[in-house]
């Protein structure tokens, strides 16, 4: 996968890129928000190593891609679509930035944006869907912005638990999009 933009690209993450990918999910506060402990270099490598091997999928069906910043080539976080495990004609978004990117509201948007024109229209999937912890505002506010709606609330892993949150499942469908202002505001050329 490789989706090319002003400020960042997003393209399948290379070898040379683990250590940078390393590096972010052991910075103190990407461990603290998840409470991943120090122990836990080796989840971070084989989470990598997952994303390299859905490199090889025949018919490739999960996509996890890192977001580099055009100007320095600086890795800003990852994001994806996966297929596998969604329903049919779905695909599972995802976005994560690094914690020094936390905040980059328009970073987040212009990646979900790319992400979302690359799924109904690359892909020919129907929906997006995605999850995140009621705590997440961030998350929740971009979710917003595109149009998803929240389709369910649900108990979520035991990090999510702990601080009092629920899990927040939404969903995007490809009509909601195409015709959305939100759309026609970001300039992207129409579609059927």
């Amino acid at each position: 996968m490789l989706v090319q933009a002003s400020r960042f690209l997003l393209r399948d993450f290379r070898e040379t890129d683990r250590q940078a990918f390393v590096a972010y999910q052991m910075d103190p506060r990407y461990r603290r928000l998840y409470d991943f402990g120090d122990g836990d270099e080796r989840r971070a490598h084989d989470l990598f190593d997952r994303f390299l091997s859905w490199q090889h999928q025949d018919p490739r069906q999960d996509f996890q891609v890192g977001i580099f910043a055009t100007d320095t080539g600086r890795l800003c976080g990852c994001c994806g679509l996966r297929r596998s495990g969604a329903p049919e004609r779905a695909a599972v978004l995802g976005i994560e930035l690094t914690p020094d990117d936390w905040g980059r509201y328009r970073l987040a948007i212009d990646v979900a944006c790319a992400l979302i024109e690359y799924a109904f229209f690359v892909l020919d999937v129907e929906s997006i869907i995605g999850n995140s912890a009621s705590g997440n505002r961030r998350v929740e506010r971009l979710a917003r912005w595109f149009g998803a709606k929240i389709v369910a609330r649900r108990d979520g892993p035991e990090w999510i638990a702990a601080r009092g949150w629920i899990e927040v499942d939404w969903a995007l469908h490809r009509d909601e999009w195409i015709g959305s202002r939100r759309r026609a505001r970001l300039g992207l050329p129409p579609r059927t």
